[in-house]
């Protein structure tokens, strides 16, 4: 593969040099957003019962809920380890940076203090 510019005005073309693909898909081909969905199509089996997977494109979300302070703070490390050992297993890694948590509560419910740790980042 390589990539090639041609100049609008100008004509000119500029290449890269030539490099062989061992493995992916390109960009922006047809079957890639196909073949990606395959691809992290188990990823829904690993979560428990107790939490909803979302998968959108290549953006995943989990809803975890309990009643307990204790048990969701559990529940939620839980699904949020095994998402993450999933990424590893499968060669993908979690963008720390993109990665959002959000809490939703009634009024009447303290908010919790919840750390969680991906690549000893929180």
């Amino acid at each position: 593969m390589r990539v090639q510019i041609i100049g609008e005005k100008s004509n000119q073309t500029s290449s890269s040099k030539w490099k062989k693909i061992t493995d992916g898909v390109p960009q922006g081909s047809v079957l890639g957003p196909l073949l990606f969905l395959i691809y992290v199509n188990d990823l829904l089996k690993i979560i428990n019962d107790n939490n909803i997977p979302i998968l959108f494109a290549d953006d995943t979300s989990i809803i975890v809920k309990n009643p307990t302070p204790d048990d969701f703070q559990t529940n939620m490390i839980n699904a949020f380890d095994s998402v993450n050992e999933w990424f590893k297993v499968n060669s993908l890694s979690i963008s720390v940076e993109k990665a959002h948590y959000i809490q939703f509560k009634t009024q009447n419910k303290p908010s919790l203090n919840i750390n969680i740790v991906v690549c000893n980042q929180y």
